[in-house]
């Protein structure tokens, strides 16, 4: 395998992860404060370039109020004669009109809930577990808001 060609893999795991959960992916589809309570997303695959993009940007950011998760692999390097490592972003951010559930929280803190536990400490991305990295704010413009989840990647050489 190339030495680059496995960040493709780790994204499509890790994209996969997320859409096989029905609650992140009514969090993403649905508009509506109560999205929890709505029927289940069933044609996930379909959030995938729509809701869900395997690179850090989405091709248009419009005012249209919506949700998105985006996946990238940066600061990915040989450490040593026998690993690389590198970071795993993902990028969850909404439209500020969608901010409010019904639910006690916001929609970004689910997001960012569901996302952490679908991801955090797991395996088969790299060697061993994905370690936690970090949490930041991120704001895409006035309109788009939430947060950056940060993961540690090592994998064999």
């Amino acid at each position: 395998m190339s030495f680059l060609k496995e960040i493709t893999e780790y994204k499509k795991t890790v994209i996969k992860r997320l859409i096989n959960d029905n609650g992140l992916c009514k969090a993403i589809f649905y508009n509506d404060e109560d999205f929890l309570d709505r029927e289940d997303v069933i044609h996930t695959d379909d959030l995938i370039y729509n809701n869900v993009y395997p690179h850090r940007f989405i091709p248009e950011v419009t005012s249209t109020a919506k949700t998105y998760i985006t996946v990238s692999c940066t600061d990915y390097r040989p450490s040593g004669n026998s690993f690389k490592n590198g970071m795993l972003n993902i990028y969850m951010f909404t439209h500020r009109d969608l901010f409010k559930t019904d639910y006690g929280y916001t929609r970004m803190d689910y997001v960012m809930t569901k996302v952490e536990e679908l991801i955090n400490g797991e395996r088969g991305i790299g060697v061993g577990e994905l370690g936690f990295g970090g949490l930041n704010e991120y704001i895409v413009n006035e309109k788009f808001q939430g947060y950056v989840l940060t993961y540690r990647l090592v994998d064999f050489n």
